[in-house]
């Protein structure tokens, strides 16, 4: 298996991203979260949403985005902007996404990932509060949760997240 590399994201991405963000949802959180949610999950519409993305169509999501690619495909990606919580610091990057292929665990480019669009800036993020594997990579990277926790049912079912926080709180 090749090393993947990371490199900023561009239009023609779009397409690979949005398959490892549906097989990368599959992989991570199948016996986490209702298969329903999973079911419903449609390539071709986060090809869709991503290519607007990275088109700049969206701009209050103006984001810092980066793949991971390997035998030239892309197996990995992760986004960061502006925190989007109503009690956000100043300031502070929230890390939106980072999915990995199963395939490339392990393989250091979660790690390029991450650093790619947050670097070691203050940054918070959501996790799936059953999710031990993203807990252990995020606690290794400085973050520690504070305390707040919210139930996203905007995927016809409730997932419950909790917030993970780097850097100064204030």
């Amino acid at each position: 298996m090749t090393e993947p590399t990371v490199r900023p994201a561009g239009p023609d991405d779009a397409d690979g991203m949005a398959h490892v963000h549906v097989q990368g949802w599959h992989e991570a959180y199948t016996g986490r979260i209702p298969q329903q949610i999973l079911d419903g999950l449609d390539v071709q519409e986060r090809a869709s949403m991503w290519r607007g993305i990275l088109a700049g169509e969206f701009p209050d999501h103006e984001s810092t985005i980066a793949v991971a690619e390997a035998e030239g495909r892309i197996v990995g990606f992760a986004s960061s902007r502006r925190s989007i919580d109503e009690d956000a610091v100043a300031g502070r990057r929230q890390l939106y996404s980072i999915y990995l292929l199963a395939d490339y665990y392990g393989s250091g480019a979660g790690q390029r990932l991450l650093d790619a669009v947050i670097g070691t800036a203050a940054a918070s993020l959501w996790v799936l509060d059953d999710n031990p594997r993203a807990w252990a990579f995020y606690t290794r990277n400085g973050f520690v949760p504070d305390g707040v926790t919210k139930i996203d049912d905007r995927w016809g079912a409730p997932i419950t997240d909790a917030r993970l926080v780097r850097g100064p709180r204030a």
